[in-house]
């Protein structure tokens, strides 16, 4: 362990130009990590070896004993349930591993950090708060009086998958070939689709997938919290939320609109969670941007469009049955996945959104594809 005298001197030395709120988002640009490893190795005055170094920097710059495995790009989510009680997901299974904070208040200032990284505080009245760092990771930190201090970290991966082809890939992981072929024609052919699933499932990254077959003279507009969807596509513009004190000070919704404005070919959201963004992404839908890509938490496919339907509600803004003409017309298909117990994520259906209902083309498992009857003219 880092003498703490040691830990105190260098931060006084290196850290005191930073930003104590910038701290974490300075470690997480690879160039500045690099400069900041140089200096506090001039700075420490003596002789560290390269694990010592990295432990001192991830002290007093980054995550402390949990920067190791953020950094291991074979872990997703690093959980403190207390000092000593620390698990790791890596490749689909959670263990506990043999790391410790020196106490509950160390526990507690790292959850600070993490707050005031977004430009939040962590108080008595709200002891809690769900935090996206500017890497794409996401934090999670809880403190007393409701409980903790805990933290839940997932770890972002640019992670690129194929829908064809030898593992890794979506068909190697069950999707049928035929599917495949599908989920690629009605991208083309400008179909507006909902990934739904489960934190962790592989949402973003079917949805990175799927921006691959967009066609390159296209303009896409694509709008998250933080920038997670880098597309491999050429002409994509990236809007990014602002974080204010109580939540968001600009956006999805605030986005939405703007882009609009921007000539959008397609515009692709990374999330939809509240009423007010569902209520504006289908507004943008119904003004003829075909072709869009989102994602929604849920259970399973006909649970998505339920839960769309339900955030419409919530925005008082149309009638039931208003709602449900709205979301038919402006969604065209519904893709569903899933993480198994071994970690696996894969495609487990896909559903198409027809004017009589929905309806069920493929589902993991089965070999038979059907063709959606709204797009059958499109993608002939």
């Amino acid at each position: 362990m880092i003498d703490a005298a040691l830990v105190t001197r260098v931060r006084a030395e290196v850290g005191a130009g930073i930003d104590p709120a910038g701290l974490l988002a300075v470690y997480a640009d690879p160039r500045r990590r690099s400069l900041l490893r140089e200096r506090v190795r001039a700075a420490a005055r003596t002789a560290l070896v390269e694990g010592e170094l990295d432990e001192l920097c991830a002290e007093l710059f980054g995550f402390g004993p949990l920067q190791h495995f953020l950094d291991d790009p074979e872990v997703t989510d690093v959980l403190v349930n207390g000092p000593d009680e620390v698990w790791v997901e890596r490749s689909g299974a959670l263990s506990k591993v043999a790391v410790a904070f020196r106490g509950q208040e160390e526990v507690a200032e790292l959850a600070h950090r993490i707050a005031a990284a977004v430009g939040r505080e962590l108080t008595l009245d709200r002891p809690f708060v769900d935090a996206r760092m500017r890497d794409g990771s996401r934090a999670n930190a809880v403190i007393a009086p409701v409980g903790g201090p805990n933290l839940s970290i997932r770890t972002f991966r640019r992670l690129s998958l194929p829908l064809t082809g030898p593992s890794p890939s979506w068909s190697a992981a069950g999707l049928h070939p035929d599917a495949a072929a599908l989920l690629e024609a009605c991208v083309q052919a400008r179909a507006t689709m909902l990934v739904s699933g489960a934190t962790g499932s592989g949402k973003s990254t079917l949805v990175r997938t799927l921006a691959a077959a967009i066609p390159a003279d296209e303009r896409l507009i694509v709008i998250e919290d933080t920038n997670e969807l880098v597309l491999p596509h050429p002409h994509a513009v990236h809007l990014e939320c602002v974080p204010g004190r109580e939540g968001s000070a600009i956006g999805v919704a605030d986005l939405v609109a703007n882009a609009l404005r921007m000539r959008p070919d397609r515009i692709l959201v990374g999330e939809v969670r509240t009423s007010r963004e569902a209520s504006a992404l289908l507004e943008a839908l119904s003004t003829g941007h075909e072709g869009s890509l989102t994602t929604l938490h849920a259970g399973s496919a006909r649970r998505a469009i339920d839960r769309l339907e339900l955030l419409l509600a919530r925005a008082g803004e149309l009638t039931a049955s208003a709602i449900a003409r709205h979301v038919a017309l402006a969604i065209d298909l519904v893709v569903h996945v899933a993480r198994s117990n071994a970690g696996l994520r894969s495609v487990r259906e896909i559903v198409a959104v027809e004017d009589d209902g929905l309806v069920t083309l493929w589902r993991a498992g089965t070999d038979h594809v059907g063709l959606p009857t709204r797009l059958r003219e499109k993608l002939r």
